[in-house]
C-alpha cells in the first residue's frame, strides 16, 4: 500500500477511508464493540506502549489500558457525530515495565469496532490565546460581521493568528462543486484571493469526508505513514480481506494523490476546517504552511470551535439573506393576490407588477403566455424555440436554466443574448406560463493554474492522471450563460408561481363563469326575442282584427251622420249651425280614427312610421282633448307648460297622438276618486332632444309593477289588455327616443324624449 503508485484515473472513487495507514503523529488501536479484543493496530505501538503490535493484536484491550480504563471506555459516548468532533479522552495506563504512560485518546465506535487514536498530551502552560478573555474577543469579533466576505474575512485572520499557518484561506463551494477563494490571510507576498479551484481539487470521497469531519490536520506532508496491521500479519487496506474503515479518524494517513498535489503547490503542512450550512457543506477553511508545522491538540479544539462558530454564523446570514428575499417575494405575490382578488385581470396584474417580478429574480425580460396570447417586457428572445425547451425539465412546475442556445434579443436598440432563463407553469393543462429571461454574463475566471489533470505514462506500467502541477494564475473566458440561478432564486420562483398559479386558476375560474353568464344571458334573450316575435304576431294579428272590425263602425257612423244631414234637409228643415258642426265633428273623427287605427295596424304590424314637420303642442293639445272627451270621468284641472321657443318637430302626428291619448288616459284612471285631481303637461328642449312630461296627481304606481310597466300583456292599471304603455315605448324608440316613469307617493310622472328635428334650443 506504502509503495504503490500513485493512480488517478478513477479517483473520484477511491477508497482513501481504507487506505491502512495513519500519520506518524500517533498511535491507533482497533478492537471488536463487543468482546474489546484487539483486531487492529499501528505499526508503532512500541513507542507508546511499550508493546509490538504483533504483541497487541488478538488480546484483549485490558492489556494495554487497564480493567478500569476498559470500563471508562465503554461509559463514554462513542457514536461520530454529524459531522464528529474532536472529543478528547484524557487518561494513563501502565507500561509493561511499569512506566506510567499520560495519553490523549479520540475514541469512536464505527463499522462494528471501536477505534482509539493516541496522540501524547502536551505539558506546557497554556498560551495566551487560550484564556477566556481572547476566546471572547475571538468570538465577539466573528459576530460583528454583516456580509459573507466579511465574515469570512475575520475568520481567516483570527485562524491564521491561533495557528501560525503562512497562509489561510476560506473558499466557497459553487453549484458545480468548483471552489473561490472568498477571504485571505496570509503573510506572504503573493495572494490566492479571488481566484478558483476546479472540483477536481477535491474529488468525491475527499469531499464526503469534508461533510463527515469538521477538522483535518497533516503536520508533515512528507512524514512516512505507519501501516495499520492485522492478526494474520497484512495491512489493513482496501486490498485487505478485512479493511479497517477511517472514515472518522483524525489520523488517518494522506492519500498519495493528496501529498503529490500538495508537494506541486510547495505546502509543508495542512490544515482543513469544513465549513457548513442547513447541513450541507458550503466550503473549507484551507490552511497552508510552507513548512511541517505541528500543533497541539487543544488548538485544533480551538480552531474546530471558531470553524463551528463560522459555520453557524454563515448559515444565519444565508437564511437572513434569504428570508430577505423570500419577504419581498412573499410582498409581491400578495400585491398581485390582492389586484387579482379585486377583479384585475391576471394578465394586467402581471405586466403592471413586470418590473418587480424581474428585479426578484435578478431577470431582465419576461415572457407571459396566457389562454394563446403571449405578453412581453424587457430583454426577450426573437424565438421561443430555445426556451421552450425548458419545459422538459420542470420539477414542481419550475425549470431553470443559465444556457439557453441561440437566444438573441434586442432591447433599446443594442442586441445582447439572453442566455439564461426561468420557466414557471401557470396552470394544470400546460397552456399558460411566464419566462423570465436573464441576459449573457461574460466571465473571466481566474483559476489557480489550469483546471486540469495530466496523463503520465509510467515506466511497463499504465498512463496515470498526475494532479496539477502548475498553480500560476490562468484566465478563462466564460461567454454563452447567464449568471446561475441559486436556491434563494429557486425558493423566489416558487413563491411567485404558488401565487400566480393560483391566482390564474381563479381567472380562468371567472371567465368560465363569464361565458356561462354570457351563454345564459344569450339564450334568455333569444327566449325573449322569440317570445316578442310571437306577441308581435300576436299583436299584429290583433290590430289587422280591430282594424276589420273598427272600421265598419266607423265607416256606419259616418255614413250615418252624414245619412242624418241629408234627411234633415230632404225634409226641409234648417239645421242649427251648431248642429252642423257637430255633425262634421263626428264625421272628421270617424274618419281620424280610421287612420289612426290604420297607422296603428301598419306600425304593429310593420313597424313603420311616417314622420312629417308637426306641431308638437297642437298634437299634445289635441290628444288631450280626446282622452277628456273619452272618459266619463268628472273633469279634472289641466295645465300646459309649453317651452315657448319650440317648434316644429319631424314625427308622425297619429303615432305621437296616440302615445299622448295613452299616457292621458293611464293618468285619468290613476286619479279616479282622488280628492285632488291635476294633470300636468310641460315641454322642454335641448339642443338634440325634446321632451315632454305628464304628470298627474293620482294613486302612483307600486314597486312591484315598476320592473314590468312597458312589458306587454302587464297591466298597470285594473282594466285593459296591458299593450298600452308597450305600444307608446315601441313608438317613441322607434321615433329615437326614450320613455319612462317616475313615481313618489301620489304622484306619477311619465317622461318622454323625441330628436329635436326643426327645433330651437332653449
Amino acid at each position: 500500500m506504502l509503495n504503490r503508485e500513485v493512480d488517478l484515473t478513477s479517483c473520484d472513487r477511491e477508497p482513501i477511508h481504507k487506505i491502512g495507514a495513519i500519520q506518524p503523529i500517533g498511535v491507533l488501536i482497533a478492537v471488536d464493540s463487543a468482546s474489546l479484543t484487539i483486531e487492529f493496530a499501528s505499526a508503532n505501538t512500541h513507542d507508546t506502549f511499550g508493546c509490538s503490535c504483533a504483541d497487541l493484536l488478538g488480546k484483549p484491550l485490558a492489556m494495554v489500558l487497564g480493567e478500569e480504563n476498559c470500563a471508562a471506555l465503554c461509559a463514554r459516548s462513542l457514536q461520530p457525530t454529524m459531522p464528529d468532533l474532536l472529543r478528547p479522552w484524557f487518561l494513563s495506563t501502565r507500561k509493561p515495565d511499569g512506566g506510567i504512560v499520560e495519553l490523549e485518546c479520540y475514541p469512536h465506535s464505527h463499522d462494528g469496532r471501536i477505534i482509539l487514536e493516541f496522540v501524547a498530551i502536551q505539558r506546557s502552560p497554556a498560551a495566551m490565546w487560550e484564556t477566556d478573555l481572547l476566546r471572547q474577543r475571538f468570538i465577539s469579533e466573528l459576530i460583528h460581521p454583516e456580509t459573507l466576505p466579511d465574515l469570512a474575512q475575520v475568520g481567516a485572520q483570527i485562524i491564521r493568528e491561533v495557528t501560525g499557518f503562512d497562509r489561510v484561506m476560506i473558499y466557497r463551494f459553487a453549484e458545480d462543486k468548483h471552489g473561490q477563494v472568498i477571504a485571505e490571510s496570509t503573510i506572504r507576498d503573493d495572494s490566492f484571493l479571488g481566484l478558483h479551484y476546479p472540483a477536481s481539487d477535491i474529488p468525491d470521497p475527499a469531499r464526503r469526508h469534508f461533510a463527515l469531519n469538521v477538522i483535518r490536520i497533516i503536520p508533515d506532508i512528507n512524514a512516512t505513514p505507519v501501516p495499520i496491521m492485522t492478526p494474520s500479519g497484512g495491512i489493513a487496506d482496501a486490498s485487505s480481506a478485512a479493511p479497517l474503515d477511517l472514515t472518522y479518524s483524525k489520523l488517518r494517513a494522506v492519500a498519495p494523490v493528496h501529498v503529490e498535489y500538495l508537494n506541486n503547490m510547495g505546502v509543508g503542512a495542512s490544515m482543513s476546517i469544513s465549513l457548513t450550512s442547513n447541513h450541507e457543506l458550503w466550503g473549507l477553511v484551507a490552511c497552508h504552511h510552507y513548512a511541517p508545522l505541528h500543533l497541539s491538540w487543544s488548538k485544533l479544539r480551538f480552531c474546530e470551535l471558531i470553524g463551528g462558530t463560522i459555520s453557524a454564523l454563515l448559515q444565519s446570514l444565508e437564511n437572513t439573506i434569504k428570508l430577505r428575499q423570500s419577504i419581498r417575494a412573499e410582498k409581491t405575490a400578495f400585491a398581485i393576490e390582492r389586484e387579482a382578488r379585486m377583479g384585475k385581470p391576471l394578465r394586467d396584474v402581471i405586466l403592471d407588477h413586470a418590473e418587480a417580478l424581474m428585479d426578484l429574480s435578478s431577470s431582465q425580460g419576461l415572457s407571459l403566455i396566457l389562454a394563446n396570447e403571449r405578453f412581453e417586457a424587457g430583454l426577450v428572445p426573437t424565438s421561443a424555440e430555445g426556451y421552450l425547451a425548458l419545459k422538459e425539465n420542470l420539477v414542481e412546475g419550475i425549470a431553470t436554466s443559465d444556457q439557453l442556445t441561440g437566444q438573441r434579443a434586442s432591447a433599446n436598440g443594442e442586441a445582447d443574448i439572453v442566455s439564461g432563463g426561468a420557466m414557471m407553469e401557470l396552470s394544470e393543462d400546460g397552456q399558460d406560463w411566464l419566462v423570465l429571461f436573464r441576459k449573457s454574463y461574460e466571465q473571466t475566471i481566474r483559476w489557480a493554474g489550469k483546471p486540469e489533470k495530466i496523463g503520465i505514462l509510467s515506466d511497463g506500467g499504465p498512463i496515470r492522471l498526475s494532479p496539477r502541477g502548475s498553480f500560476a494564475v490562468w484566465s478563462e473566458e466564460r461567454r454563452g450563460r447567464s449568471m446561475p440561478f441559486t436556491e434563494t432564486d429557486h425558493e423566489i420562483l416558487r413563491i411567485t408561481r404558488r401565487a400566480l398559479f393560483a391566482m390564474n386558476s381563479l381567472d380562468r375560474e371567472r371567465g368560465a363563469m363569464a361565458a356561462q353568464a354570457a351563454a345564459e344571458a344569450e339564450e334568455a334573450r333569444l327566449r325573449l326575442a322569440l317570445l316578442d316575435s310571437e306577441r308581435n304576431r300576436s299583436m299584429g294579428e290583433l290590430a289587422s282584427a280591430l282594424a276589420h272590425e273598427l272600421n265598419q263602425p266607423l265607416s256606419a257612423v259616418t255614413n250615418y251622420v252624414n245619412a242624418c244631414r241629408q234627411e234633415l234637409t230632404n225634409y226641409g228643415l234648417d239645421v242649427p249651425q251648431e248642429v252642423d258642426r257637430l255633425m262634421d265633428s263626428a264625421v272628421s273623427e270617424s274618419l281620424r280614427a280610421a287612420n289612426l287605427v290604420r297607422r296603428l295596424r301598419n306600425f304593429i304590424d310593420q313597424g313603420q312610421i311616417s314622420p312629417e314637420l308637426i306641431d308638437l303642442h297642437a298634437v299634445i293639445r289635441q290628444g288631450v282633448d280626446l282622452a277628456l272627451f273619452a272618459t266619463p270621468e268628472d273633469k279634472c284641472e289641466v295645465t300646459f307648460d309649453f317651452h315657448p321657443e319650440l317648434k316644429e318637430v319631424h314625427a308622425d302626428p297619429v303615432q305621437i297622438g296616440q302615445v299622448i291619448l295613452n299616457l292621458v288616459r293611464n293618468s285619468l284612471t290613476a286619479m279616479h276618486g282622488a280628492d285632488r285631481r291635476i294633470l300636468s303637461i310641460a315641454t322642454s328642449c335641448s339642443d338634440s332632444m325634446v321632451r315632454i312630461s305628464i304628470k298627474d296627481s293620482g294613486s302612483g304606481i307600486s314597486a312591484d309593477v315598476m320592473p314590468t310597466l312597458f312589458e306587454p300583456f302587464h297591466n298597470s292599471t285594473t282594466s285593459g289588455m296591458g299593450i298600452g304603455l308597450s305600444l307608446c315605448r315601441s313608438i317613441v324608440e322607434a321615433h329615437g327616443g326614450k320613455i319612462w316613469a317616475e313615481t313618489g307617493g301620489t304622484e306619477t310622472e311619465f317622461v318622454f324624449t323625441l330628436k329635436a328635428n326643426g327645433s330651437s334650443g332653449s
